[in-house]
């Protein structure tokens, strides 16, 4: 049975074992002083709120959404309020409303909402899964950053969906557009295993297709590295998340049947893909073009009041396109049919392709402000780091070898899924992606941020995506 390489059960053990990996970060010791994966975890929340600094004699903030959750036999959410008051703390609830689709987003207006209900000397408590925990956790940086009062900060995590809770990094919407704000740490993470287990399943089935992105945002953290564009780049994430494929595998019947040592271990692995974010100091280790084609996903739906899909799912799809698309370049890239001047386009004709790329869907013109505002960036890079990929052309048998190192094919990919239970094609998510939405992702993406993956790679050698798409909708949509 293979076992994870590290165990963030282990506290103290475990932050000497990888503070001793390359690329940890000298300055970070124990940033979570407790993460705790367990039977029955749920009534040892007083002990790790005082572990964490929270007084009984300031109120405790408890954020959540309008989500009815259950645990066992009883309403999560009343029962643990109930069981906190009679244990002695002063309860103030920050409900989180749902918008029109009864979907709560991590947006400045929640943050703030959160932000404006802390006082001095509260703590903080979010019972939720990812955006109620993103929303209180930023709330709760942007409180520190105007005070200077760093508040007692409790994830208690309701669902294996995304990996956000271990992370110092907040995913925004900002004029309906991802961006990834830096935020802070959880001081405890309580992952009570039968509140996982009892979760919808669709939020387990997503959690796994979250670190399904690892086989695209490594070789795509690579890539940017090997192109000069990434200075970041450490081995640190990949020993830090271990052999995913075969945990997966190995563990997926458990997933599927709710058996609570699986449980625990797709916790785990979630808790260590937040951490790999945090300690690289970027998402890019667990986000690449599969993130980048979800926020694509995500900003259609914003723009047009439309329910997201469940995350992990769609990045899980995301990700089959991404490593489809690394077979087929990785098999027929040709550095010597190149016009390497070709490939530096000018600020002025991909301003113009940005524009009138996002005005398809938001004619405001405020989606393609933003994208453009980020893209401009990486084009000002590329452009500066010429040498370097003439560099990568020269040598491209070497970089071919690394890059298919890093790469998954996408029928291990699929197999996982399969064997989860999750989603293999667009038309399974809920609610469905239509080809047109699907398309316009894939072939947008590279617009949207300043982050280098393969996707952009494609549009400045002018590989033909289109086709590329059209195999990629025949196999999974």
């Amino acid at each position: 049975m293979t076992k994870l390489p590290y165990d963030p059960a282990d506290g103290e053990k475990f932050w000497e074992a990888i503070r001793k990996l390359p690329g940890y970060p000298s300055n970070e010791t124990m940033p979570i002083k407790q993460m705790l994966f367990e039977s029955g975890a749920l009534f040892k929340t007083t002990d790790i709120l005082k572990l964490a600094g929270a007084s009984q004699s300031k109120p405790l903030v408890v954020v959540m959404d309008e989500t009815p959750m259950r645990r066992c036999a009883e309403d999560l959410k009343s029962f643990a309020l109930a069981m906190l008051q009679r244990e002695g703390w002063q309860i103030r609830v920050c409900a989180l409303k749902a918008d029109e689709n009864g979907q709560v987003h991590t947006d400045m207006e929640r943050i703030r909402q959160v932000k404006e209900s802390l006082t001095a000397g509260c703590a903080v408590l979010s019972i939720g899964s990812g955006a109620a925990t993103d929303i209180a956790k930023h709330g709760s940086f942007l409180r520190q950053e105007e005070t200077g009062e760093k508040i007692p900060f409790v994830v208690y995590q309701t669902a294996n969906s995304v990996s956000a809770y271990t992370s110092n990094m907040s995913p925004t919407f900002v004029d309906g557009v991802k961006r990834t704000l830096p935020s802070r740490y959880p001081d405890a993470l309580i992952c009570d295993l039968e509140t996982l287990r009892d979760a919808p399943y669709e939020m387990t089935a997503g959690g796994v297709g979250d670190m399904l992105a690892v086989f695209v945002s490594f070789p795509d953290w690579y890539l940017a590295h090997r192109l000069g564009m990434d200075s970041t780049y450490s081995e640190l994430a990949k020993n830090l998340v271990g052999p995913l494929g075969s945990l997966f595998l190995e563990h997926a019947q458990g997933i599927r049947g709710g058996e609570l040592a699986s449980v625990s271990i797709l916790a785990k692995i979630i808790a260590l893909g937040g951490l790999a974010m945090s300690l690289s100091h970027a998402t890019t280790p667990m986000s690449g073009f599969e993130h980048v084609m979800s926020h694509a996903l995500d900003l259609q739906a914003e723009v047009r009041c439309k329910p997201l899909a469940v995350h992990g799912s769609q990045v899980a799809l995301a990700a089959l396109a991404g490593a489809e698309m690394y077979r087929d370049f990785l098999a027929n890239f040709d550095p010597l049919s190149l016009n390497v001047d070709a490939c530096y386009p000018s600020a002025a004709a991909m301003k113009s392709i940005v524009e009138a790329g996002f005005a398809e869907i938001d004619p405001s013109g405020k989606a393609g402000a933003e994208c453009w505002s980020d893209y401009i960036l990486k084009l000002e890079q590329w452009q500066a780091h010429r040498e370097e990929f003439e560099d990568f052309l020269a040598h491209w048998s070497l970089a071919r070898n690394r890059l298919t190192a890093e790469t998954c094919p996408p029928e291990t990919i699929r197999q996982i899924l399969l064997a989860v239970g999750a989603p293999i094609r667009w038309s399974e998510l809920h609610p469905p992606a239509r080809e047109n939405e699907a398309r316009f992702a894939f072939m947008n993406a590279p617009l949207m941020r300043k982050r280098l993956t393969l996707g952009d790679l494609l549009v400045f050698v002018h590989w033909d995506r289109q086709s590329l798409w059209e195999r990629i909708w025949k196999a999974d949509g």
